[in-house]
């Protein structure tokens, strides 16, 4: 696997947090629930277990009671605190968390997600999506198609993994989640857009092969929209998903190849 600069990799990263999460890291409060999180969902504070004080966190960040405060009511309103009389604000278990949150995705990915976890939301990309395109394809208007249009023409025009790249690759899955003209199924967007974020930040500005390929199976799946063919546009965007799938693992294993061979 190419290398990614940590010049690059940062600006990368940055941008991933921009457009996956509504928090905002540059405010104290940001910065406390962004650490508590982290530490939930990578188990170092359990299920179960007191979430950490205002004290335990000052050796890391300075910590404001206020900020703390807002924190905790932050993380208790997407499921991965509560508090309990008399036993104070503890770690909830996982089926409590909200997964669909984009800010939950985006500390999930923060705090390096496992295979499962990958693979689970693949999943789920693979179930919506296919029949977010059938549905597009049958209902889409002509505004539809310029817009998705004009997301795949900045995929192809623009450096692989470069940052109007990645909005490109982006606003393309949004619009054709907009021209279902399914609200319920138009919420699920964000979700998918954050897995598809955190996967190319994998992926090296100069790994042509994936981003080759990536732009192909997009482009079948436009072609099958311009047609109006339901049936086709859900095998191709099935495809493209597990396409990603599959370079995205092999990203992985070639990244815990590397963190083993640093190690050994």
């Amino acid at each position: 696997m190419l290398a990614i600069t940590e010049e690059k990799r940062g600006s990368m990263q940055l941008h991933v947090k921009a457009r996956a999460t509504r928090l905002n890291p540059d405010r104290l409060f940001g910065q406390v629930a962004h650490r508590l999180a982290v530490a939930i969902i990578t188990g170092a504070s359990p299920a179960g277990s007191l979430l950490p004080n205002e004290d335990d966190l000052k050796d890391e960040i300075s910590v404001s009671r206020t900020a703390y405060r807002e924190a905790v009511k932050f993380l208790s309103g997407k499921g991965l605190v509560e508090a309990k009389p008399k036993s104070g604000t503890r770690v909830a278990p996982r089926e409590a968390w909200n997964l669909l949150d984009p800010d939950v995705l985006a500390w999930h990915f923060k705090a390096d997600p496992n295979e499962k976890f990958i693979r689970d939301l693949f999943e789920l990309r693979l179930f919506v999506e296919p029949s977010a395109a059938r549905l597009a394809a049958q209902r889409r208007s002509d505004a539809d198609l310029s817009r998705i249009e004009a997301a795949f023409r900045g995929m192809a025009e623009n450096p692989p993994y470069a940052e109007p790249t990645v909005n490109a690759d982006l606003a393309f899955h949004e619009a054709i989640f907009a021209a279902t003209r399914n609200p319920p199924l138009q919420c699920l967007a964000p979700v998918v857009c954050a897995t598809i974020q955190w996967s190319l930040f994998l992926k090296a500005p100069d790994d042509q092969f994936f981003f080759t390929a990536s732009l192909i199976d997009h482009e079948r799946v436009l072609d099958a929209i311009v047609q109006r063919d339901g049936d086709l546009a859900a095998a191709r965007m099935s495809g493209l998903v597990i396409d990603s799938l599959n370079s995205t693992l092999r990203l992985l294993a070639g990244r815990a190849d590397a963190n083993t061979s640093k190690t050994a």
